[in-house]
């Protein structure tokens, strides 16, 4: 984790949270083929994509199966796993330990709205999107005029009819400097490339973080360029576990366990 963004929310919130921070302990963990989720003892609840399986499976943890109930909250983020399954828990539990505090009083809230409905979007922008989400990349293409580009590792995870809007993902270095927004997917705070991402992109440009991955207290994210973060409260966080357990989407979570949640900075 270092001392970038995430070292820096956590302990932001380990300020926030004060004497409870040792004393919240995980109630429930899930790991699902889509999405993996926490609950806390507080009854929070914060989710985030698990990793694509890439040949590789869960390493052997300290903990069995079964033995994360009853855990403190922190030992899921300190220290910072190097497994990529963890750390789908670790950032799941971030979001849960951030549920309390994203709050109108400290934010700029839009509640149950979709994040392209926060760009300023007009022909002639350059846009960039990375992460192969199949909706938006259908609705940017409908803007007439726009020059949509797409960063993914692969170009096996976009549809045959859109390859030619395909970057490779370490070509954002050539990319992301010229665009004028950027939308980028919370699963990049699970692999551990946002904050490269968020230095490539310019000053002026309109940076969304999409997805519930990015659900964390958003400070750090504004103070590095972001101007929307664009996660969801869990509502329902049983509910939600249930659900991701059986191979839930963040389609099936919202409006039943999870709300959409776009949060700015308030001046």
């Amino acid at each position: 984790m270092g001392d970038g963004l995430l070292a820096e929310t956590v302990a932001a919130l380990r300020r926030l949270h004060g004497a409870s921070w040792e004393r919240l302990r995980v109630e429930r963990a899930v790991v699902g083929v889509v999405f993996s989720g926490v609950k806390l003892s507080d009854g929070s609840g914060g989710l985030a994509g698990t990793p694509r399986p890439e040949g590789r499976w869960l390493q052997e943890a300290p903990q069995p199966p079964g033995a994360l109930a009853g855990l403190p909250a922190a030992g899921l983020l300190e220290p910072w796993p190097e497994d990529p399954y963890r750390r789908a828990l670790a950032v799941a539990a971030l979001n849960a330990l951030s549920a309390p505090w994203l709050r109108p009083e400290r934010y700029r809230v839009v509640a149950d709205r979709d994040a392209l409905a926060l760009l300023e979007l007009k022909a002639g922008m350059s846009v960039a999107l990375v992460g192969a989400f199949s909706s938006y990349i259908d609705r940017l293409k409908a803007v007439s005029g726009l020059r949509l580009k797409v960063l993914e590792l692969r170009a096996e995870a976009l549809r045959d009819a859109d390859r030619g809007l395909f970057v490779p993902a370490f070509r954002a270095a050539e990319v992301l400097p010229g665009c004028d927004a950027v939308l980028i997917t919370g699963m990049t705070v699970v692999n551990e490339t946002l904050e490269g991402l968020l230095a490539l992109a310019a000053p002026k440009a309109q940076v969304i973080l999409v997805g519930p991955s990015g659900s964390l207290l958003p400070d750090e994210l504004f103070a590095r360029g972001v101007r929307w973060a664009s996660g969801c409260v869990v509502c329902d966080p049983d509910a939600a576990l249930d659900l991701l357990s059986q191979g839930a989407r963040a389609r099936h979570l919202y409006g039943a366990c999870a709300r959409r949640v776009n949060l700015a900075p308030l001046s």
